[in-house]
């Protein structure tokens, strides 16, 4: 009889662990305007508005041409978030680096 009550109970430990954490949470973003590539982290990438699964606080890139790229740190929690962009001046050269390769 105490065999399967031990495991019991360390199945019951180890689950509580997984959830301590809050767990992930969807959220939608959201550019305005519309159409700019997130990336999180470095890895990934989706048209905005995209959903995101996220874990804990993220590091994001936003970029779109025309438009000045963007950090943003987002944070689980909300549901969705909308981050303004800012057009870029008008210039003779692009910083390549700037912007994300597409595929």
């Amino acid at each position: 009889m105490r065999r399967p009550a031990f495991l019991f109970l360390g199945f019951l430990l180890l689950s509580g662990c997984v959830t301590m954490g809050g767990g992930s949470s969807m959220l939608l973003v959201q550019t305005d305007p519309a159409g700019a590539l997130l990336t999180i982290d470095g890895v990934g990438e989706c048209e905005t508005p995209c959903r995101i699964r996220l874990d804990g606080p993220k590091k994001a890139k936003i970029a779109k041409a025309g438009f000045v790229a963007k950090d943003y740190m987002l944070s689980p929690g909300k549901s969705e978030v909308t981050i303004p962009l800012e057009l870029a001046a008008a210039s003779d050269d692009v910083d390549a680096t700037a912007l994300p390769d597409i595929e």
